[in-house]
């Protein structure tokens, strides 16, 4: 069977307002998935207050999905979504995406074209994601 690394990835800027947002083409249409990375964001607000770190680590998880989160200093969150299943991502592959992700939106945030705090068009996220959604065989 398949086996899909990652199923979504979300930039969240620090007004909560969505910078980026990518989807596995198998759940795209799942509106779940998007209520999903929604309710994250209150636990991100919550798991802020007591960090001590950048990497948040474990957000939620239900029946279905599991969310991990990072915050940058600048206040916006990236979060990333695994299925429930996926028990092979450790700590350290987590932080190493997040950190790949996080140096990605900074290299945007120095695009003259960017319009700071607005949608992020960028060939590169949408590469560091298909990397992320690439299935590879389930062990």
């Amino acid at each position: 069977s398949e086996f899909v690394m990652a199923v979504a990835v979300a930039l969240i800027g620090r007004d909560n307002s969505r910078l980026y947002t990518r989807v596995t083409e198998r759940e795209k249409d799942d509106y779940e998935v998007q209520m999903f990375i929604h309710c994250t964001l209150d636990i991100v607000e919550d798991k802020l207050s007591k960090a001590t770190e950048l990497y948040l680590g474990l957000l939620t998880s239900n029946h279905k999905y599991k969310s991990f989160g990072f915050v940058a200093n600048t206040g916006v969150k990236l979060i990333l979504v695994l299925s429930l299943a996926n028990t092979t991502l450790k700590d350290t592959d987590m932080r190493a995406h997040f950190k790949r992700f996080h140096l990605l939106y900074t290299n945007c945030l120095s695009n003259p074209f960017y319009e700071l705090g607005k949608p992020l068009k960028s060939r590169a996220l949408d590469d560091a994601s298909a990397d992320l959604f690439r299935s590879t065989p389930a062990e």
